[in-house]
């Protein structure tokens, strides 16, 4: 029982507030809280009953239908106290007053006062008594407000007049004012009411009222009865009887599974047995006599089986002791349903778990401890597994599929073997791409394999010859099917098929497998092709023809194609030797183009072209002014790795390259390096050239400057001498000198030219390949425009000098472009080449600067040809064309676009560079290099034999092509290609990256960086070889003839 809450105390009633005449009262006290009510302990509970059970031995089985509980009550539960009462809320006092009232007047003189002499008898003199001078009205103005207790309004009012000398009643006093010798104040003075500011204070607080008391004594729960008792008594068929205090419980405690034919495997369409199931009797008497029926829970997969095969009985067992059944259950595993298609690739497999069930008899109630559970998988015996198969074959080729047929049992599989059942292999290949060779040794498009016996737990590995048709579609994607079927499952014991009504020949699908493999064409190099497209097994048909009808279509122009996946890499072995020969090296000078996606490569994972070219191949071609492209590609930063290896041919050490150099490549100043530079640069390129530059020690020096700072004082030198030009600089000091004395030796390698194209385009965008491409030929415009500018320079000089017609003037050449697109593309390219040119000569020009003359006109065709070929190669290769330079050659549209551009590009684009330009009036750069483009259009314009007005009018077109825009011809020159491409400004920007971009102008390197990457280069060369040998080692093995 629990005890009742205290009753709460009533709150206190708050005081009166304060008035002008009362004081505030104070609230009154808070009532005290009730005291808490005690709880009661809980009441016991009653003692169980007693039951007596009789029954026959034979009905035991009946006990399990009836329901008995002689446990004790249970204790009542224990009450809780109550709460104490709370005390009440104590009463506020009343509030306090302010006010204000007035006291009285105070008077002081003024000029209007009465003089003494003749007295005034009038009413309205009033006089004072006493006058306040200035300083105690400002001290007694301070003072606080009066304090008002009880009725002493009048008296406190009185005093506080006193205190200021102020009159509570005026009297007439008649005669001078105080000031004039006076007794008082006259009616002249001033008068000014006093007032006082009075107060009551509040009225003080009543108290809380305390809470009630709170009960403490421990309470208890009430105790339970005590259990009662049951009797089981079980009458024999003898007459005794036998008691018993607790019925049996039966638990499922163990149970095996096996399958039909001893392979170990469950498979569809055979049986599977539960044997040696164990049971526990952990009750208090013998399980039943009658049997008890057991069988196997029926689902998806597994199915009963009529009759006795499918069930079974458990006989009695003693209290406290468990049984292992000698019977066994059967089980049906269906059969696959024609709906649950085999899945190419996959292999079949099922989880399901098996259950078993008991039944009481007559009363047919499941004995619920029966929960154990076994898992079993369902699968097929045989797989296929260890596919061998080129990813790519060449057209006319004849190669080998092989593949492993595996026995997961236990048994051997075959039509001899201890499992007879027949094992069948089916391969099909598309009959207009190729053939397959049968046992019979005919060649069909579909043939079938028949192996003896598979041996338990073991492969046998089968081989298939494949000829691909001469006339095969090349860079098609085509799929060889390979199915593996298998008989019946039979019955060890019998050595027959499970299910009587079958054929045994009959077989049925166990897996499925497609080898997709690409039909390529077979490399061809044709002495003319500009082009060279590295592709691999993962390339389409239409992605390859649509580069190759871009190319020969639109540009005119020749490409061949290097499958890497049919070749092992870019080397190719020699028919009667083990030389290898690098397909790179049949294109030096032109243009490689690379397809950067992922494609699996000799079973050595998935790679892409930056995992598969030699870096080393790579320095080679583009020190002999090969231009690259990777299209495709899905990270930039295997790009930008491999541009820092090949830009400055980083495959030589320190050491090594000074050991290699000549004397000719050895020079005692900066100003010899740079002259031999100028004047080598007339005839040849200088890609990946290598020189020492050894300077000597100043006769105003004291002790000799480090190796590095030395170094990078050449390179900061160098990017003023020769600012289109890019080379990495590094100091070593010889062992043999290693006196502090004497300068160590600069050694300087020349980069790649900045025209030649090392760029990386991303992959395109779904929304780029729905756009329109038929101007393109099938490809993104973005992607065309980048392989026209990976044209090398010299041929996009000479598709400029060409008529509409696409055949030069003189009829030397039959270049020509066959779109409008690539027209536009061609001149855009020239474009973009020449104005990073220009901004690379005029980028942080010193000032003052004498790199170029101040008036170039003056000098000769020749100086002008050679400061071009110096420093605007680019520039030089247009200007000085050989085709360009014949007056019957016509001066085009596109180039006139190209040289205005080139102009406007020499033009200051600033603000600021305008004012330093015309601060700076001479020695400055960008004014000496517009005044050399200019002289060098001029004398191209006198070769042409231009008339003066012609002439005038070209410059001052150029000059509004400056004007239109808007001084930023960057800006210009990026919508250019960014509409032209269908791209925004961004895209442009972010979507490639190149060379010219990511390694500008002279740099220092320490020499042990220099050799680290030299190490890295050789460490890839020589991976790459390794994986190329493994990979051209399967490729042996795996065709049947040699492609070349």
């Amino acid at each position: 029982m629990n005890g009742g809450n205290g009753g709460n105390g009533h709150d206190g009633v708050d005081g009166v507030d304060a008035s002008d005449i009362l004081d505030a009262t104070a609230g009154s006290n808070g009532g005290h809280g009730g005291d808490a009510g005690n709880g009661g302990d809980g009441a016991d509970g009653g003692n169980g009953g007693t039951i007596e059970i009789v029954v026959h031995e034979d009905q035991a089985h009946l006990l399990m239908a009836i329901k008995w509980d002689v446990g004790g009550g249970k204790g009542g539960q224990l009450g809780q106290h109550g709460r104490p009462g709370q005390g009440g809320t104590k009463g506020k006092g009343g509030k306090g007053h302010e006010w204000e009232e007035r006291i009285g007047y105070a008077y002081s003189c003024t000029d209007r006062c009465i003089g003494g002499g003749t007295p005034n008898n009038t009413s309205s003199l009033v006089r004072y008594k006493s006058v306040l001078d200035t300083g105690r009205n400002v001290a007694l103005a301070r003072i606080g407000a009066q304090v008002v207790t009880g009725n002493n309004m009048a008296v406190l009012i009185a005093e506080a007049a006193t205190r200021f000398n102020a009159l509570r009643n005026p009297q007439v006093t008649p005669g001078a004012c105080k000031c004039h010798g006076g007794q008082g104040n006259c009616a002249g003075c001033d008068s000014k009411p006093v007032t006082r500011r009075f107060q009551r204070v509040e009225g003080l607080d009543g108290e809380n009222g305390h809470s009630g008391k709170a009960c403490t004594s421990v309470l208890h729960n009430g105790v339970d009865g005590l259990r009662g008792n049951v009797t089981i008594v079980v009458q024999k068929s003898d007459g005794s009887q036998q008691e018993y205090s607790s019925l049996y419980s039966l638990e499922l405690v163990d149970f095996d599974v096996e399958d039909e034919n001893g392979d170990g495997i469950f498979e569809p369409g055979e049986h599977l047995f539960i044997r040696r199931i164990t049971v526990r009797n952990s009750g208090g008497m013998p399980s039943p006599a009658r049997p008890i029926q057991l069988s196997m829970v029926e689902s998806d997969w597994f199915k009963l089986v009529d009759g006795d095969d499918g069930r079974t009985s458990l006989p009695s067992i003693r209290d406290g002791s468990s049984l292992t059944i000698d019977s066994s259950i059967k089980v049906w595993i269906r059969k696959r349903e024609n709906s649950e298609i085999l899945q190419a690739g996959t292999i079949f497999t099922r989880r399901e778990a098996i259950q078993l069930s008991a039944i009481m008899p007559w009363i047919e109630r499941e004995i619920p401890e029966f929960k154990l559970k076994r898992v079993i998988d369902i699968r097929y015996p045989c797989e296929l597994r260890n596919i061998q198969a080129l990813a790519t074959v060449a057209q006319g080729s004849l190669s080998t599929l092989s593949f492993e047929v595996y026995n997961h049992g236990n048994r051997t599989i075959g039509p001899h073997g201890d499992n007879s059942r027949p094992v069948e292999i089916d391969i099909s290949f598309p009959e207009a791409f190729g053939e397959l060779l049968s046992e019979s040794d005919q060649w069909e498009d579909a043939v079938t394999m028949s192996p003896s016996t598979i041996r338990s737990r073991a492969g046998l590995v089968l081989k298939q010859q494949l000829r691909v048709h001469n006339n095969a579609q090349s860079y098609q994607h085509v799929t060889a099917v390979v199915k593996l079927y298998l008989g019946k499952p039979t019955d060890i014991r019998s050595n027959s098929l499970v299910d009587e009504s079958d054929d045994r020949v009959d077989v049925h699908p166990v897996h499925i497998v497609e080898i997709i493999m690409q039909v390529s064409d077979l490399y061809h190099n044709h002495p003319g092709a500009s082009f060279l497209l590295v592709t691999n097994s993962e390339i389409g048909r239409e992605r390859s023809d649509s580069i190759r009808r871009f190319i020969n279509n639109s540009l005119g122009m020749e490409i061949d194609t290097w499958n890497l996946s049919l070749y092992a890499g870019l080397d190719q072995g020699s028919h009667d030797s083990d030389a290898v020969w690098n397909v790179l090296s049949r294109y030096y000078g032109r243009t490689i183009m690379f397809l950067g996606n992922q494609f699996d490569f000799f079973g050595q994972g998935t790679k892409t072209i930056f995992d598969v070219c030699d870096p080393e191949g790579i320095i080679t071609a583009a020190g002999n002014d090969t231009n690259f492209l990777f299209l495709d590609t899905q990270d930039f930063k295997p790009h930008e790795k491999l541009i820092s290896e090949v830009v400055f041919g980083s495959n030589k050490s320190v050491s090594d390259i000074r050991a290699s150099i000549n004397q000719s490549h050895r020079f005692g100043s900066i100003r010899d390096f740079a002259t031999a530079i100028t004047q080598q640069k007339q005839h040849s390129s200088l890609s990946h050239g290598r020189y020492i530059i050894t300077l000597s020690k100043k006769w105003y020096q004291v002790g000799t400057s480090k190796p590095e700072t030395l170094a990078k004082n050449v390179a900061e030198k160098l990017q003023r001498m020769l600012p289109t030009n890019r080379f990495l600089v590094t100091a070593d000091r010889p062992d043999s000198r290693e006196d502090p004395e004497v300068c160590p030796d600069v050694i300087v390698t020349m980069g790649v030219p900045y025209h030649n194209s090392m760029a990386s385009l991303e992959r395109a965008a779904a929304s780029d390949l729905a756009a329109d491409m038929s101007p393109t030929d099938g490809i993104p415009a973005a992607e065309a425009y980048m392989i026209v500018e990976a044209i090398p320079l010299h041929r996009r000089a000479d598709l400029l000098w060409v008529t509409a017609a696409g055949l030069p003037s003189d009829g030397d050449h039959d270049l020509a472009l066959r779109s409008e697109f690539a027209a536009e593309a061609l001149t855009t390219s020239l474009i973009q080449t020449t104005h990073h040119e220009v901004e690379r000569l005029l980028d942080k020009a010193p000032w003052p600067d004498k790199l170029l003359p101040s008036n170039p006109s003056k000098h000769s065709f020749e100086e002008v040809k050679f400061l071009f070929a110096s420093h605007l190669p680019a520039l030089h290769a247009i200007l000085f064309h050989p085709q360009a330079l014949k007056p019957a050659t016509v001066f085009n549209s596109n180039a006139q676009l190209v040289l205005r551009y080139a102009l406007a590009a020499t033009q200051p684009q600033s603000k600021r560079q305008v004012a330093a330009q015309a601060l700076a009036t001479t020695q400055h750069r960008r004014r000496r290099t517009h005044d050399l483009l200019k002289a060098g259009i001029a004398m191209l314009f006198q070769k042409k034999n231009f008339e003066e007005i012609r002439v005038r009018n070209f410059f001052s077109s150029a000059d509004k092509a400056h004007a239109s825009t808007d001084r930023d011809t960057s800006a210009a020159v990026l919508r250019m290609v960014a509409r032209l491409t269908n791209q925004s400004e961004h895209a442009v920007l972010k979507g490639k990256q190149d060379a010219a971009g990511l390694l500008r102008g002279s740099v220092y390197l320490r020499p042990g960086d220099w050799n680290d990457r030299v190490a890295a280069v050789k460490e890839r060369s020589e991976r790459v070889a390794e994986e190329g040998s493994a990979a051209r080692e399967v490729l042996r093995r795996m065709r049947r003839q040699t492609w070349t």
